[in-house]
């Protein structure tokens, strides 16, 4: 198997680990242990954790290794306040230089995005959605704006994925919704789209401001000041 391939796989299963729950914050993810359950040599996921590491969807700790990060209410409440800062900023330059190739592929991910949450496939829902707002990131062409939104997506992306009841869901499929129409989040994505696509900058930074807002408020009941 190609290392790039091996890396893709550990990366896969590693992120369908988080997102099902097998891990939980302040687990300690064993390198030796996920290339044994992989049938895989240690090198692909150690590269793996590496990169996830450094978006913060895992944390180094001296003597421990790497971890699914702790989380407060404090934390959380700075995450989705500076989200709303920088994604807020990046979607009102979007709408003013994204070309129509770019807004097109947007909007191909938000139909995948529909459809993984449709058939409850969480990891590719997380996978797209992390491709949609850090897509709109990419087109700003500011690499300070790419990188640091990447590392607050991941952060706040592991509070959606344990407190969220799309995720929860995974428990109890009789309760975990399947109608895109009824996801805040696929319908807050699509007014975002909207606003770019119509050359929109006011507006754009407001959806997204509206949609981290709401998805904020829908897991703490708490708003953002």
């Amino acid at each position: 198997m190609r290392i790039a391939d091996a890396e893709e796989r550990a990366y896969s299963s590693i992120l369908d680990a988080i997102t099902t729950q097998r891990y939980v914050p302040g687990d300690h993810l064993s390198e030796v242990q996920i290339a044994d359950e992989l049938n895989m040599s240690r090198t692909p996921v150690r590269n793996v954790l590496k990169k996830m590491t450094a978006v913060g969807i895992l944390e180094y700790v001296r003597n421990v290794g790497c971890r699914i990060p702790q989380l407060s209410p404090q934390d959380m409440e700075d995450v989705f306040f500076t989200r709303s800062l920088l994604e807020g900023q990046a979607a009102e330059i979007a709408a003013r230089c994204a070309t129509q190739a770019e807004i097109e592929s947007l909007e191909r991910l938000l139909g995948q995005e529909q459809a993984f949450f449709a058939q409850g496939e969480m990891a590719s829902y997380t996978k797209v959605n992390e491709s949609l707002h850090l897509g709109i990131a990419k087109i700003t062409k500011n690499g300070y704006l790419d990188r640091f939104i990447s590392q607050l997506f991941w952060r706040s992306e592991l509070y959606i994925i344990f407190f969220d009841r799309f995720y929860k869901g995974n428990a109890l499929p009789e309760g975990r919704l399947k109608d895109p129409k009824q996801s805040h989040s696929c319908l807050e994505h699509e007014e975002l789209l909207r606003a770019i696509a119509s050359r929109k900058p006011a507006e754009a930074r407001e959806a997204m401001r509206v949609h981290l807002q709401s998805t904020y408020e829908t897991l703490t009941h708490r708003v953002l000041v």
